[in-house]
């Protein structure tokens, strides 16, 4: 038996029918893992999960059913932590909005529904739907940005909900809407062209919101600060966030308070577009780590940490284009943090774990496949065509480091990604700590991949366990769109699409379903 399959314990299950009608009873089915299976047409269906702690799991899904001319059903249905079912609920929602973020509270769930696609008017929709796990009640507002909004960040707080969005070209705004009067008003970032949020985060004691904007002054000089928001955009505070000569933008950021007074920020950089002799360089890509320490509005320090120059960096390039880099930088004479590796990453929120703040990012990049057709030009000679076609996105690494309060870096250490494209841009890799160690793990293939890090030292290699399916005679022919995520303590779940053919029947024998599944960790 391999590590995982002694770890990673399967609970018991029952099987959803189509209209998710009450579950069968779970004696029946002792022998099997906790999953449940919903029947489906295509892995392009809605299915979608958010974890919800010990109140349980939220599935919910746009149906096919016209509430009018402008709406459309979405269905939600909650299961406690038992995956028993608890309620369903439906609501209309706009038929051109889509689901985009979502925030958690203690008893409720807020999630954001925008525009998607092309519009012709002036102004998009959107629509906040909070959800009382408890029972079920629903209660939605309702608004509009402008056009060309691109929503990076959303939040709530105090019976306020904020939305941060970019314009490209423009000054970015922030959207406040007062959830129970249903006001909503907005304000640019700044004044001038350019202005984008970073990252955002309503405060907790006050009707104000915290943000990092970057400001595009000139393609020679961009600008970074901290700053805070009243609900009419006056600004509250303002802190300049200085960067050494050759670094350009603050490509992610994650802001911590270590200490009352203080703040961490932390996330990636990218070197400057302008002094970078790379051809084809996109703007949001990253050279390495930074870390910022605020102490009572004043700047105290900011760090920057190339790639190439982390303990494992081998892992993340080969050991003979690392040598070849040293050995081009030994020869102009240059240091080696005057180059970078560029990658593009998503951001982890940021974590404590032994005194030490720990910021992890998934390396990916866009992927293509070539296909080709003959055609026929105007005198009848054959000739070939061809383009390129999306796949999605691969990732293949992840980084992570730990700082310490000051925001230091104390170490680093790596974990490879294996056959994981997705069209969905969002973080892929689980972190959780387990006595003195942290875990990686992400879900690919029907299998759980982990491994067990103790900051730069290696406790366990990555190993991969597959995830028991619902019969002892079934047989995953393919997987789509699969996850695994944090539940509550130290359960998780796990859902996706899987193509399944049960060897043991004879004609129909095939099916497809979107499952998810309990899984417990244990040490």
């Amino acid at each position: 038996m391999s590590f995982f399959e002694a770890t990673l314990i399967f609970l018991f299950t029952v099987l959803a029918i189509p209209s998710f009608s009450q579950l069968q009873n779970k004696a029946e089915y002792a022998d099997k893992p906790l999953r449940i299976e919903i029947p489906a047409r295509s892995v392009n269906e809605t299915y979608r999960i958010i974890p919800c702690g010990s109140n349980g799991m939220i599935l919910f899904f746009r149906s096919q059913e016209i509430e009018d001319e402008s709406k459309i059903k979405w269905y939600f249905s909650l299961y406690d932590t038992n995956l028993q079912l608890l309620w369903v609920k439906s609501i209309p929602v706009l038929s051109d909005l889509d689901f985009r973020f979502h925030q958690s509270g203690k008893d409720s769930l807020a999630m954001l529904f925008l525009h998607t696609g092309k519009s012709r008017g002036a102004e998009n929709d959107f629509e906040i739907v909070r959800i009382v796990l408890k029972n079920g009640t629903m209660i939605v507002n309702s608004g509009k940005v402008q056009q060309d909004a691109d929503v990076v960040a959303f939040g709530i707080q105090n019976g306020l909900g904020w939305l941060g969005y970019n314009v490209k070209g423009k000054a970015g705004k922030i959207l406040t809407i007062r959830l129970r009067q249903g006001i909503v008003r907005s304000f640019a970032l700044g004044q001038g062209n350019q202005i984008s949020i970073k990252w955002m985060q309503p405060d907790s004691s006050s009707a104000t919101v915290s943000t990092v904007v970057s400001r595009q002054v000139s393609k020679k000089v961009i600008e970074q600060y901290m700053v805070r928001y009243d609900t009419a955009g006056l600004i509250k505070r303002e802190i300049p966030i200085g960067t050494r000569d050759g670094n350009g933008d603050l490509t992610c950021i994650q802001v911590t308070a270590p200490n009352p007074g203080a703040n961490l920020l932390l996330g990636s950089y990218g070197q400057d577009l302008v002094n970078s002799n790379q051809k084809n360089k996109v703007s949001d890509e990253s050279t390495g780590f930074f870390s910022c320490n605020i102490i009572n509005g004043v700047q105290k320090s900011i760090n920057f940490y190339n790639f190439l120059e982390f303990t494992n960096v081998n892992s993340l390039l080969g050991e003979r284009d690392i040598i070849n880099l040293k050995k081009k930088a030994l020869k102009k004479n240059k240091p080696l943090a005057e180059y970078s590796l560029d990658f593009s990453l998503l951001l982890h929120p940021v974590f404590i774990w032994n005194d030490q703040r720990v910021l992890t990012a998934e390396v990916f990049s866009p992927q293509y496949h070539t296909e080709s057709f003959t055609d026929f030009d105007y005198y009848g000679r054959p000739y070939t065509n061809s383009f390129s076609v999306f796949d999605g996105y691969r990732f293949f690494n992840t980084i992570i480091a730990g700082f310490d309060m000051d925001g230091k870096l104390l170490w680093d250490n790596t974990f490879e990604i294996r056959n994981l494209v997705s069209l969905d841009l969002s973080t892929k890799v689980v972190v959780f700590p387990t006595g003195n160690d942290l875990v990686l793990c992400y879900f690919s293939d029907g299998k759980v991949g982990t491994k067990f890090i103790h900051e730069n030292t290696v406790v366990e290699k990555p190993e991969f366990a597959p995830i028991d399916l619902l019969y002892p005679d079934d047989k995953m022919l393919s997987e789509s769109k699969g996850r695994i995520v944090p539940w509550y303590g130290n359960y998780f779940i796990t859902y996706g699409y899987q193509e399944i053919k049960n060897i043991a029947i004879e004609t129909n024998n095939k099916r497809l379903v979107y499952y998810f599944s309990k899984l417990r960790f244990e040490n």
